[in-house]
Formats: structure tokens, sequence, C-alpha cells
């Protein structure tokens, strides 16, 4: 017998480090358990939708999704064998996990319709939560910026796809993304000054495909939940997220999972943000917020979030 196991409040990891607060990071716990959701394998390959993002100057977009992988590459170098593989383009690429599918795919998509432009009050999407992969649409809601989607094993913690979209939907309601380095946009959203920077909001995203969750206490961080117009510093990987990266992909060893790293001098806490994941925006901030869909024995059957956008979903048999 299958049933859907009611809605988790998302807990992070946090890592007290006392020699220095800009080694605080946060690992995305299993909701409900007290261990960390880990690639068990160490490539990411990952494929971008051919259709790419139609508002920048040529291909620049991804140039910028390529630099923000180039700087977690380089992370990896430093401490681990983690790698990073891209994989050949894609058509209508699909966001999330299908069991024993083999096309399953950890894809990145810029969604530039908003899902309520074009699919009707009546569609059947709507009930089975599919009308993004359906319509090529972005459904989380206008005041979110990007979103990671990661499956994972309730059993394990072990994630087994981790898809990114950005809301680039038009009409007002969606985010207008650019590539330039500066000046910021003041007023007029063009692709000649920075408004949402791609690099910028790729590297986090990236953050949250390696399992790595906010860091809302410590501004300036990369996986810190906000960002303003025109900003581009999280493209730069801070000492803090840098540490959690390499903490959970150490080179040589299997991969770290939450609980005491006596050899390291640092104690890992578990702390809970509050139900949902709050990826609402406030005035002059947007930035996006991680989706998580766990599965337990990869149970098929899924509760459809509310109306509050990001939820984390869980499946069990």
């Amino acid at each position: 017998m299958r049933r859907a196991l009611p809605w988790f409040t998302l807990s992070v990891l946090a890592l007290v480090a006392p020699e220095a607060e800009a080694q605080t990071y946060h690992r995305t716990l299993v909701p409900g358990r007290p261990f960390c959701v880990v690639w068990p394998i160490r490539d990411y390959v990952y494929r971008l939708d051919s259709a790419g993002y139609s508002r920048t100057p040529g291909d620049s977009e991804i140039s910028a999704i390529e630099a923000a992988v180039a700087s977690w590459r380089a992370v990896s170098h430093s401490c681990s064998d983690f790698t990073f593989t891209r994989g050949p383009d894609i058509q209508n690429p699909q966001v999330g996990y299908v069991k024993d599918s083999e096309d399953n795919y950890n894809v990145f998509t810029f969604r530039e319709v908003d899902c309520n432009d074009v699919v009707e009050p009546d569609d059947p999407c709507i009930e089975d939560d599919t009308c993004g992969n359906k319509y090529a649409c972005w459904e989380h809601g206008v005041g979110t910026i990007g979103l990671t989607t990661t499956t994972f094993s309730f059993r394990t913690g072990y994630i087994l796809d981790a898809d990114i979209e950005f809301n680039a939907s038009r009409e007002g309601k969606g985010i207008t993304f650019t590539t330039v380095d500066s000046p910021p946009c003041e007023g007029e959203q063009t692709s000649h000054c920075v408004f949402t920077d791609i690099q910028n909001t790729a590297t986090h995203e990236f953050g949250h495909v390696l399992g790595l969750d906010h860091v809302p206490e410590v501004p300036g961080s990369t996986m810190e939940p906000t960002a303003q117009t025109g900003e581009t510093h999280k493209r730069i990987i801070d000492a803090g997220s840098a540490a959690g990266f390499c903490d959970a992909y150490p080179r040589g060893l299997p991969p770290t999972q939450c609980g005491e790293r006596p050899d390291l001098g640092r104690h890992f806490q578990a702390v809970s943000t509050g139900p949902g994941l709050g990826c609402g925006a406030a005035p002059g901030f947007l930035f996006p917020s991680a989706a998580l869909w766990g599965l337990l024995a990869l149970g098929r059957r899924r509760q459809r979030a509310g109306k509050r956008g990001a939820a984390p979903r869980a499946f069990r048999d």
C-alpha cells in the first residue's frame, strides 16, 4: 500500500565554526531525518535547454552558466575529485525524476512562459502538478528568481536527480536576466545593464544542486537567499560555501554525511527554517529557493503543494 507522507518542515544543517563566521554553511537535511542529501557519485552531468534564453545577446547566457560551473569546478580542484560534465543540449527538458526511465537528465532551463498564461483552468496537469513540463512554463510563483528541484532517496539521502529552472517569463511576471558585468540597471531593464545576473544566480543554484541550503545569517554568502538588483558578488564562491562543498565531497573519500567531524574540529548542528521554504521576495530583493522531492524506495504517489510555492514533498511506500 502506498500513501503520501504529510508535508515536512525543511531543515538544514548549519556548520558552527568557532574560528570564523565566514566558514558558516548549511547543508540540506532529509526532512524528518538526521542526515543530509548528497550525491553518491562524483560526476554531475548536466544538460542545457537548447532553446537558451531569448533576451540576452548571442549565447551569452550559456557562457554565464558555464562560468558559474567553472567557479564550483575550481573549488573542487582545491579539495575534491567531484567533477562537472556538460552533456549534449536537450530540447523540451523535463524537470523531475521518473523511476526506471532512461530519459532522466539533470537539466537547466529558462522558463519564458508563465503557466497562468497558457494553462486552462480545467487542465488535468494542474491536479497532476505537471504543467511546467507539459507547457515548458514557469509554475512556481512570481517572486522567485529560480528553483532547483532535487530528487533523493529518503532511506539514504542519496541524490538521484537535480534540475534548475529560471523564472524568465514575460508580461511582467518573470525576471529580466542579464549577462553583463556593469552597470546596475536604474529604471529600464535592458540587456546592457545588470538586473538579475545569470552567473550570480546560477552559482547559487548549483550550490543547491550540490546539497547546500540557504545561509540567511551571513550577508554576502553565495547561498544567501536574497539578491539585489545589479548584484554580482555571488559569482565568487565565499569561504563558507566552499567549505560546505569540500566537507561534503572530500578528495579520495566517500561523501560525508551529517554529524560530528572531530577531524575537522567542527560541529554540525541541525536547525529548522520553519514551514515551507519561504521563497517570496522582499522589496528590492529576489532570490531562488530549493524545492526538494524525497523518495523512499522510489514511491510514486505525490502530495501536491499548496499555493505557498516551493515546499518539500515526500514519498513513502
